[in-house]
Formats: C-alpha cells, structure tokens, sequence
C-alpha cells in the first residue's frame, strides 16, 4: 500500500510503485485460499453465502462510503464535460466491474486518453472481487468431483493449472495489447494464483526456511518498484518479480525479520489502515485540483498524505469495524440480511451517480436545442469566417457552440469511414451524389482526417461533388512504420497502409487524393532505419506511399492539421465568454511539432500544400473560441463537428483551386 500511495502522489519518486497492486493480489490469494481450505478440512465444505456475507461485510461499507463522498464531490466541484466519464466509472465501480469498463475504455480510441476519475482505482478492487466470487465456486467442484482422500491433490493441481494457463494469457496479451491486459482479470489471476498455491502447499513444509528467502523476496519487490516504469509492458512477464518476491515471504511465514517489522506498532497500523488508505487517497489526488482550482504541490500532497491516514483511520473504526462487529448491525446478520443491505447501499450510490447523469443530459440537451436556435439563424461572422473575412458579430461574443459539455459528442465521425482497434480493414465511405457528381476526390488519414467529415459533407453538397473518406485511429497512410501502443495496433495498422495503398493503385477515376495527419513528435512516430533521421523517415514515408497512385498525375492535397492546443476544454468551460482570449496559446507553441507534411509535399511534383492554419490563428494566437464556434472537442486537437462546417468554404475553394 506504501509503494503505491508513494507513487500515486510522487510518481517520479517511485516509478515502478503500481507493483504494490500485484503484492497485494498475491497477498490475498493466499489469506482467502488459506482460509476456504481451513474450512474444508474442519467441515468438508464451503458456506460460499457466508463466506460472502463476510466479505461484503468487510469490503462494502468504507468503499460505499467513499464512492458516494466522490459522487457528490463530481457534482459540487468537477465540470460538467467530465461528469459523464466520472459517473459512469462510479456506476462500474459500484457494480465491480470497473477494471473491465477501464480495459474497454484503453482499447478505444475515443476514450483512450480519458481524464482519470476519482473512483478509477476501483479497478483493483473489482478484479478481487471477481475473484472472491469465482475461487469458493472452483474449490466447491474440485472438491465434489475429486476422491475424499485425494481433494487436496486436485486443489493443487487445479489451481496450478488455473494459475499457469493465466499467466501464459497475461504474457501473451500483455504483448499484443498492454492497455488492455492491465486491466483484464483473466491476466491478474495468476497472481492470485500463486497466492493460492502458496497457501495451499505452506502445510506441507515440514521445517523452518531460511530467513533469506524473505531478503531476496523484498529485494525483488524493491527492484521493480525502483526500476519499473509505466513504459514497461504490464503485467505479463514482468510482474514475476514482485510476485515471486511476495510469494517468497509468504512461503517462509512467520518467525523471520519482515514478522518483526510487521510487528512495530506504526507497520501494524498502517497494515490496519491499508484498505481504507487505499480507498480514499486516489479521491483526494484527483479532486484536489478541482477543488483549489489550481495543481497540487508537495505541500498540498503531504496535506493529503495525512488526511488519507486520518480518514482511512476514520472509515476502519467507525465504518469497517463497526458494521461488521456490532451485533446492532451487521455483525450477526444472516448471509441474506447482509446481501438485502449491500444491495440497498449499492441501489443509494447508483441512483446518486444516475441522478447527475441524468441531470447533465437534460443540461446537454438544453443546450443543443439553443445552439440549434442559434446556427438555423445563419448568423455571420460565425466561427472560421471571424477569421477568414475579418469581421465580428457582437451577437456572438458571449456564445460558445457547441457548449463545453456537449463538445466530446460534437463528432461527425461515422463507423463506416474509420477503422480503430484491431480491426485492419480499409473502411471507406462515400459523401455527397453516387453518380452524376462533377469531381471524386479520395480524403484518407487519421483522426485528423475523419474529424473534416462534418466539411467534407458540406463540400460534397454544395459543389456536387463526391468526397470518399478512409480514416484509421492513431495511423495515417505511409510506408514508414508507425509506432503503435501495442502490437495488436501496430499489426492492424500495417495492414490498413497496405490495402489503403493496394485500394489507390487502381483508384484511377479520383480527380484528387486529399491526405492529412496529426501533429506528433517525429522520434515518436515512426521506427526510422539506421542512419535515418526521425523527420528523414516520416517525410520519406508519406512520399513513398503517394507514389502507389493509379496515375502520377492525380494531384496530391497535402492539408496541414489544424493547431494543437492541449487540454484547453477545462480552460473553456471555466468562463465561455472569456475563453477566445483567455485560453487562446502563442502560435509558435500550438503550430508545434510540425506535421511533417508540407514538407512531403514539396518532394512530390504533383502535390499542392493546403494550409487553413488562418483559419485558427490570427498574427500571433490561436484560440479554442473562434466566432462563437468551440474549435476543438477533446485535448486531442479533434475539431468539433461544428467548426469543421464552417471551414468547408475555405477548404473547398482550395480544393477547387487545383483541381477545376
């Protein structure tokens, strides 16, 4: 608990602290396996309701209590833009199911690089509790099937099998998709696992194990909580070092030097305090700065240090242990009565997270239904034209469209144009007339490509022209190799280039292939050959690939993205009216890094460099508020669908500068 604390609130102090997660899941594998088979010996069975009366007894109370302290904090404190996220996490949490609702959120695109909530560590939590509700269940049909004399054979060798089959998961899918996999239940079972066996099989040591054994046990987990980063691919085989180091003193036990550190009076009640501590520190980190309105410092995270050892105090006296031990509550409570109050405290929770979701949906809906007033008034003046044609609606200064918690689902995107996740398959969709259309133009990218779509429409409709898009999450068309997260995107986003360039060999009716891509650091885009700058090897990479056209004298329409700006949707909604200046950044920073692509542009004859950059900057900013249009939807640089209409009159005209 002390290593993740530390790195919670220091994480350069301790950048491998998240393997105190793994300690902790070994750790409990072996009490609660110890335990279940302590039973099976005296009786012959498992009393599973009891057995999860007292779990819930133990575990439900203090993290009810801080899960609804958070729900009403997200209400009070936090901008409406984030409850959805916030509330939708407490809602998973609530259900124990937040670890999967987390692993689901990593391997999509859109929520990848979502705000991290006050109730996101509850994914430890949910994979225990998965695993207090399957392991009883195992136990009960090996015992069943198994001979009386031989059921602790097959205890073992289930659960060795159990644990080997998910450990051989977690290291294959740590590989393929570590987002993902950190997450998963199927690949942290093993270290319940070996917990369990460890538990299982301490009975039949028949003396004392040396006290190194310890030693070394802590050495391994202080290496990698020392050494380990969040870059290292997590769990996989990399967790063999705090699990082993952890099985190694549970397997020596009692009677050695880490007993007698257990044994000083601070150790034990931080040991006491652990479960409350790591309840509610991650709340206090997350909502302090929404609620002091500024980042926290050291000082700010010593105050939380202390408040979370006060409150986790708090929450073990008077929370934990009372409910579980008074007779006047639930420490004599039938298996039944104690699942009829989990139930209601859980049903209290839900209906406070789903009362804020549903109010910030009445909220979103009353603002769409006003933007929609505003923009079927054809105002002037309105977003890229305040820029384009130099002038200014005053009726529009005190206008955000969309409104900040409407922005995230201001997205013309559609599934049948994009391809994300492991899904390698060109997807390519067609706007504007099937036939009798004047110009065919082929528009293919990444996101930064498929956030035009709202322009591309309006293009396709006012010119009569057909505009096919072709868009792929994190992956733009290239023959370089991209970096990719995981191998399971990297293998997906080969795949795409290959057919995306396989599909414009034979493309030879298009008048135009428009290509665009997002800003990123070059070192980390591309895996540049020996000898090969980083920028050599993206540029090089999109030319290469604009050379696979049908004919060579289709143009190429290399559009440079749009300024990036960072996490400025925060900076919005703090005051709207204020916000274009107020939020806007110096171009020098939101025009960096380059795209690399006017770059390509002038080593191929036959492309044409398309810059919009007037259309979000004036001489000297830009600004996320342009003619009451918000600019972007997410701290991704994505442009709201809204502001990308406003933009088809300048990108179609230079479109049609070139190719009519």
């Amino acid at each position: 608990m002390g290593a993740v604390l530390v790195y919670h609130l220091w994480p350069d102090l301790l950048t491998g602290g998240f393997v105190g997660v793994d300690v902790f899941f070994v750790i409990s594998g072996f009490l609660i396996t110890t335990h279940l088979l302590s039973e099976v010996a005296r009786t012959r069975r498992i009393d599973v309701p009891r057995f999860w009366a007292r779990r819930a007894k133990r575990l439900l109370p203090a993290a009810l209590i801080v899960l609804a302290a958070s729900t009403i904090s997200t209400l009070i404190w936090v901008p409406r833009s984030l409850w959805d996220q916030f509330l939708g996490e407490v809602v998973a949490s609530t259900l124990y199911v937040q670890n999967w609702f987390l692993a689901t959120a990593s391997v999509d695109y859109s929520g990848a690089d979502n705000t991290a909530s006050p109730v996101q560590h509850f994914w430890t939590l949910s994979v225990e509790e998965q695993f207090y509700f399957a392991l009883p269940l195992l136990l009960l049909a090996v015992i069943g099937i198994a001979p009386r004399r031989d059921h602790r054979t097959a205890v073992w060798l289930t659960i060795g099998l159990v644990t080997f089959a998910s450990f051989v998961y977690s290291v294959w899918y740590t590989e393929w998709s570590a987002a993902s996999a950190y997450f998963s239940t199927f690949t942290r079972v093993w270290e319940f696992g070996v917990g369990a066996l460890i538990g299982a099989l301490r009975p039949l040591r028949n003396r004392a194990a040396p006290g190194w054994i310890a030693l070394f046990g802590l050495v391994l987990i202080g290496f990698a909580a020392v050494t380990f980063n969040p870059t290292v691919p997590y769990p996989g085989a990399a967790a063999l070092l705090p699990v082993v180091g952890t099985a190694m003193i549970l397997w020596v036990g009692s009677r050695t030097f880490v007993s007698r550190i257990g044994g000083l009076r601070s150790v034990a009640f931080l040991g006491r305090v652990s479960y409350g501590a790591y309840l509610w520190h991650w709340p206090l980190i997350v909502l302090a700065p929404h609620c002091l309105g500024r980042p926290i410092g050291d000082i700010d995270k010593v105050a939380i240090l202390a408040l979370t050892l006060v409150l986790a105090w708090a929450s073990t006296q008077w929370i934990e242990d009372r409910v579980r031990f008074s007779p006047r509550l639930l420490g004599s409570a039938r298996p039944r009565t104690t699942a009829a109050w989990s139930v209601i405290g859980m049903a209290v929770v839900l209906s406070i997270a789903s009362a804020g979701l549903v109010s910030n949906a009445a909220a979103e809906a009353k603002a769409e239904t006003t933007a929609e007033a505003i923009l079927a008034s054809d105002p002037p003046c309105f977003g890229a034209a305040a820029l384009a044609e130099d002038c200014d609606n005053p009726d529009l200064r005190d206008t955000v469209i969309p409104a900040v918690p409407n922005a995230a689902g201001d997205d013309s995107n559609r599934a049948d144009c994009w391809s994300r996740g492991d899904d390698g398959d060109v997807r390519i969709c067609s706007l504007g007339p099937a036939s009798g259309y004047d110009r065919h133009i082929l528009a293919v990218g990444d996101s930064h490509n498929n956030t035009l779509i709202a322009a591309y429409e309006r293009i396709a409709a006012e010119r009569n022209w057909r505009i096919d898009v072709a868009g792929r999450a994190g992956c733009y068309w290239t023959e370089a190799t991209l970096t990719q997260p995981t191998q399971e995107l990297e293998t997906a986003c080969e795949q795409w280039r290959e057919e995306m360039s396989a599909h414009v060999r034979v493309a030879e009716d298009l008048d135009a292939i428009l290509v665009t891509k997002g800003r990123r650091d070059f070192a980390d885009e591309v895996r540049s050959p020996v000898g090969a700058s980083p920028e050599t090897t993206v540029v090089g990479g999109m030319v290469d690939a604009w050379a696979n056209r049908a004919v060579d004298s289709i143009p190429i329409l290399a559009v440079v993205d749009n300024p990036f700006l960072g996490d400025v949707i925060g900076c919005v909604e703090e005051d709207p009216t204020t916000a274009d200046v107020r939020c806007a950044a110096p171009r020098s920073r939101a025009l960096s890094p380059a795209d690399g692509i006017a770059e390509a542009a002038t080593l191929d004859p036959n492309a044409t460099v398309i810059d919009l950059t007037s259309l979000y900057c004036d001489t000297t900013s830009c600004s996320p508020v342009v003619g009451g249009a918000l600019v972007y939807r997410d701290d991704r640089g994505h442009l709201t669908a809204t502001y990308a209409r406003t933009v088809a009159p300048y990108l179609g005209e230079a479109i049609a500068r070139v190719i009519e």
